[in-house]
């Protein structure tokens, strides 16, 4: 998609100024002539103080996403804007990284975290320009920001080794909120632990977004997690959003064939008898270095036609009744209004 046929898609009603604004971002990986673009001309708005919440298999370019608009992925087109920079938005730096204004809260903290390093100089990193060497002087600093995440003074001496998952995570989320940073990144935080700390450390990153005034990007396999932190949800396949909108509107009511497949195969138990799922995804993503042709999705959609193969869909406004001010529900489908009214009849397996 073109920055002209994808205007950014979360669009809120609110004056104040966005915490991001990403128009068109590309990332590819290998040679122009064979290249992989695991990021495909994603366009979005993302006001101050909420949560996006990025869903999508294994393979469509979510973790890549929130790695260049982070700075630690080359982009190779595209336009990275946070709040508070000054002028017209600038393309994104390759690897040059933006800790000063953005924050990463990676899956698994103990390669996030130097193992030789204890955790107060860990935690004050960002607050140190060349990170080799941190004074003394940061320790103080660095309990306070332990004690914020639910950890006593005692862990600042600790190794990462002498932790538990839970305990090394919320070690991450103190460096992330270190710097002052408005804008985290949070790719996949809490999918490396167990249940009960998964809502633990899930509310402690809903508490400091609204205390602290942070805005968040948030990939996550499991709905429940999205459902709970993620105002807006935005659907990726194969590198490009196919649907975005309010987290309940997307996740209750999909207009996209692919969001529904997605919903659909979450694991759910009940006592009844339950009728065999339709429907269901099947296949795999195909491969991003020779992408189908028109709609990316049409090789796995029961609902494809022909019009599917020869024309890339616009997202287009899917207007819901009673919805309140906030942002707008879009989708990326030649069908979904047909879809939704149940005149398009999927093709028998």
């Amino acid at each position: 998609m073109t920055a002209e046929s994808a205007p950014p898609l979360i669009q809120h009603n609110d004056d104040g100024p966005a915490a991001l604004e990403v128009s068109d971002l590309t990332v590819r990986f290998g040679s122009r002539r064979d290249a992989l673009r695991a990021v495909d001309g994603v366009s979005f708005t993302l006001r101050r103080g909420s949560t996006l919440g990025v869903i999508g298999e294994s393979g469509s370019g979510k973790s890549t996403l929130v790695k260049a608009i982070a700075g630690l992925l080359p982009v190779a087109e595209g336009q990275v804007r946070i709040a508070g920079n000054s002028g017209p938005p600038q393309p994104a730096a390759p690897s040059v990284g933006r800790a000063g204004q953005v924050q990463m809260i990676f899956q698994d903290a103990m390669l996030a975290l130097n193992p030789g390093r204890a955790v107060w100089q860990s935690v004050v990193e960002p607050l140190v320009p060349q990170r080799l060497f941190v004074p003394r002087r940061f320790r103080d600093r660095a309990v306070e920001l332990l004690a914020r995440v639910g950890l006593t003074p005692d862990f600042a001496d600790r190794l990462p080794s002498q932790m538990s998952g839970g305990q090394r995570q919320r070690v991450t989320i103190a460096r992330a909120i270190a710097g002052r940073s408005p804008l985290v990144m949070c790719d996949e935080p809490v999918a490396a632990l167990d249940i009960s700390l998964q809502a633990e450390v899930l509310q402690l990153l809903d508490d400091l977004r609204r205390d602290l005034g942070l805005s968040y990007v948030f990939i996550s396999h499991d709905m429940s997690s999205i459902s709970r932190i993620a105002h807006d949800v935005g659907v990726m396949y194969l590198g490009q959003l196919v649907e975005v909108g309010p987290a309940r509107e997307v996740l209750q009511t999909p207009r996209h064939p692919y969001t529904q497949a997605l919903i659909r195969s979450i694991p759910r138990i009940t006592l009844e008898k339950r009728e065999p799922e339709t429907q269901l995804l099947e296949g795999e993503i195909p491969d991003a270095r020779r992408p189908p042709s028109g709609c990316r999705f049409r090789t796995r959609c029961p609902f494809a036609q022909e019009i599917c193969a020869r024309e890339e869909p616009r997202p287009e406004l899917v207007e819901e009744p009673g919805r309140d001010t906030g942002s707008a529900h879009h989708t990326a489908c030649h069908f979904w209004r047909e879809i939704r009214d149940g005149t398009a009849a999927p093709r028998a397996h």
